[in-house]
């Protein structure tokens, strides 16, 4: 678990979370309360079609993230610059990445059939 790629993701989701409910997170309780970070996590999936979501997921994948003996996740050398040569991700966590698209609604569903006559 890489503490530092969490608390910039919770600080995201606290960011948008605001925005769109009107109501943050703690984020450093995020890192330490396995209950409140279920929670967030399912409001966070409770809005499809948003970036809350996709985050949601990040979040979820950080966590699981193995840290070696120098605290630098697990497959990155000592040089993390970004230039160094790195591994292609795992094919599950390339699936786990892409963005969900929201579910069909249906045509008859549409708000402009609803008075109209």
């Amino acid at each position: 678990m890489n503490a530092n790629r969490l608390l910039r993701i919770a600080n995201r989701i606290n960011l948008l979370l605001l925005r769109e409910l009107g109501q943050g997170i703690e984020c450093r309780r995020m890192l330490v309360e396995p209950l409140y970070t279920r929670d967030v996590l399912l409001v966070c999936d409770a809005l499809p079609g948003s970036d809350l979501a996709s985050l949601a997921q990040h979040f979820r994948l950080a966590q699981a993230e193995p840290i070696d003996e120098n605290g630098h996740p697990s497959g990155f050398g000592p040089d993390s610059s970004g230039f160094g040569v790195s591994r292609p991700a795992p094919e599950d966590d390339l699936a786990a990445l892409m963005p969900v698209p929201p579910p069909e609604v249906p045509r008859w569903f549409s708000p402009s059939r609803w008075l109209h006559r």
